[in-house]
């Protein structure tokens, strides 16, 4: 009986100390950002499709980067595969893709394999991502982030607006006209 009362104190302790470590909350490493605002420069790990795993952002080029956060579980974001696919071709080195998920590389892989069978996809694919979340919260997907080369946000839309028009205008006078952007949430409490 002793040794019994003896295992639940020990027990109790161990409790009552690590209570206040798993009260903690998770600090984001990175502040949302809004359009107009300039994102700092991010360290993509795992990325596929491209000729380094781990790059930063500022790596790409382009002048207009379009970042596009997408989940196997959204058959908008499938639907619009060969949308990007067919731009990312299309306008080459002006214009960088760039598809974004947090789901795990052992899930998106075998995943893409299966979609880009027949041709191999041009665009560069971010797995396992937390940084670039944390930056723009995407909550509802297809969501699309215009970049300028600089890192400013110009745009965040959905998949409507990701049209030759759209792009040739930023491409011609970087500025996306009256484009209509996408609300997704306030995130200025965050």
């Amino acid at each position: 009986m002793k040794k019994t009362i003896s295992i639940i104190a020990m027990a109790m302790l161990c409790l009552f100390f690590s209570a206040p470590s798993q009260s903690q909350s998770f600090t984001p490493a990175f502040k949302p950002v809004k359009i107009g605002d300039r994102i700092p420069d991010v360290t993509l790990t795992n990325v596929y499709n491209y000729e380094f795993t781990k790059t930063d952002l500022s790596d790409f080029k382009a002048k207009l980067i379009i970042l596009d956060f997408w989940a196997i579980c959204c058959t908008s974001c499938q639907a619009n595969f060969l949308k990007t696919e067919e731009l990312q071709k299309m306008y080459g080195g002006e214009v960088q893709f760039i598809k974004v998920t947090n789901q795990t590389k052992a899930e998106v892989l075998p995943f893409l394999k299966k979609i880009h069978k027949t041709e191999p996809s041009a665009i560069p694919v971010v797995t396992d991502d937390s940084a670039l979340h944390q930056l723009f919260y995407p909550i509802y997907l297809p969501h699309y982030v215009w970049l300028d080369q600089t890192g400013k946000v110009i745009a965040i839309t959905t998949g409507e607006q990701l049209t030759v028009e759209n792009i040739d205008q930023f491409l011609s006078n970087d500025n996306i006209g009256d484009m209509c952007t996408k609300v997704n949430m306030d995130n200025s409490n965050l």
